[in-house]
């Protein structure tokens, strides 16, 4: 895409479509939210509760919004960025990602963390030894699944809304992906300092790999690995808010 060429989906919405997709976008949140204060006896079963929770309401929204566009628009599922077009060659390109990603944060995070008590490190698996490590992938590949729904949900809304408003306003192309990169953490509603950096720095890739390919596909997979890497080795399961 070149500077000024944008997504067709924008130029079909009116102001009250964009309200009407990011207010179901927050009141799916806000429910989430809510349903964090259901707990059970086991900490495991309530982690796994709200993660699947979650994913639910991804989904409910997916399948609300994609109703909404395709029924009142001539949009097609390609506009909305799910492009199968060179699959194997996107599924190449995002599992080098994610397998760089894998080991920069065993070896440069997880590794030199498990050894010693650092506030806020509350993985799944500390990487002490190589067992633990390869008794984690079949998880950590279950996750990965799972999460292509959080990422997908995610990169539908950045790219085909906030990404592509900006630039069909006033803004240039690298504008806009700075700008749509820093609007993840509000999409998110993630406000600290630390936190709004790693977003924006995982926004900005997954835009330049969804920009480079005309496809939510790649993107996708690098952010469910992402996320999947992050929830196993660094954080737990309250990485994902909601």
């Amino acid at each position: 895409m070149n500077e000024k060429e944008f997504n067709p989906v924008i130029s079909y919405l009116n102001y009250k479509d964009i309200l009407i997709i990011l207010g179901l976008w927050y009141f799916m949140a806000a429910f989430n939210i809510l349903a964090k204060e259901i707990k059970f006896d086991y900490t495991l079963l309530t982690n796994i509760f709200h993660f699947l929770f979650i994913l639910t309401g991804r989904f409910i929204y997916l399948a609300l919004v994609i109703f909404y566009l395709t029924s009142l628009y001539p949009i097609s599922f390609k506009d909305l960025g799910i492009n199968f077009s060179n699959f194997k060659r996107q599924i190449l390109l995002s599992f080098s990602l994610v397998f760089c990603l894998l080991i920069s944060v065993i070896l440069l995070i997880n590794i030199p963390l498990s050894f010693i008590d650092k506030t806020g490190f509350t993985p799944l698996y500390r990487i002490n030894n190589p067992e633990v490590f390869i008794n984690s992938l079949i998880p950590l590949a279950l996750l990965f699944l799972a999460n292509l729904l959080t990422g997908f949900s995610e990169l539908f809304l950045l790219t085909n809304f906030v990404l592509e408003l900006f630039n069909y306003t006033i803004f240039n192309r690298l504008i806009s992906v700075l700008l749509a990169s820093l609007f993840y953490s509000v999409i998110l509603l993630h406000f600290s300092p630390s936190r709004i950096l790693v977003n924006f720095i995982i926004a900005l890739i997954s835009l330049f790999l969804y920009l480079k390919t005309d496809s939510l596909i790649i993107s996708s997979f690098f952010m469910a690995g992402y996320y999947s890497i992050y929830i196993f080795y660094i954080y737990g399961w309250g990485f994902i808010r909601f």
